[in-house]
């Protein structure tokens, strides 16, 4: 026992923490930032930001462009409605005589009114059928030869037994048809 008046005798446990109390504590470094630490990255970014602006541009542009296509199947789409639905006979042939004006208005929406406007007849179809990407000629030869005898013919004379070939030939026409070029 140590004598009154003297102090305790330090053990090897007491002078190991006396020595740790006088260190310094650790320096942490610096958490890493969230901004990259080269101009590239920065400049990829901004290229990338860039990209997808005009990426953006073009889809809006392209989504406006395509509007008249987007309306006309909704109206194709009530015109099948309205063909399918059980009507008295002079209601039917007045949606199936909007098909050939349907047609007519998206024509004039793409192309040139000059171009497309006094077309008649045979050269009607033949421009709606350069006006296809496909060579088979369905508004001259097919199921579309008839497209405007839906606008003027008297109700029984008209051609019930072709529409359907006709809806799909027109729908197909709304969604893939492209101005033609002029006729070689």
């Amino acid at each position: 026992m140590p004598a009154p008046g003297s102090a305790p005798h330090a053990g090897p446990d007491d002078a190991a923490r006396a020595a740790l109390e006088q260190l310094h504590p650790l320096l942490q470094p610096p958490p890493p930032p969230w901004t990259p630490q080269t101009p590239g990255w920065a400049v990829l970014a901004l290229a990338l930001a860039l990209l997808l602006a005009w990426a953006a541009w073009r889809g809006l542009r392209r989504w406006h462009a395509r509007r008249h296509r987007r309306l006309a199947r909704a109206e194709l789409r009530q015109l099948r409605s309205e063909l399918a639905a059980p009507a008295d006979a002079s209601r039917r042939a007045a949606a199936a005589r909007r098909l050939p004006e349907l047609v007519r208005r998206l024509a004039l929406a793409h192309a040139a009114r000059d171009e497309v406007a006094s077309l008649q007849g045979a050269a009607w179809s033949a421009w709606l059928d350069r006006s296809l990407p496909e060579d088979a000629q369905p508004f001259t030869r097919g199921p579309g030869r008839r497209l405007a005898d839906w606008a003027y013919l008297p109700e029984a004379a008209l051609p019930w037994d072709e529409l359907d070939p006709l809806l799909d030939l027109v729908e197909r026409w709304i969604g893939r048809h492209r101005v033609p070029l002029a006729p070689q």
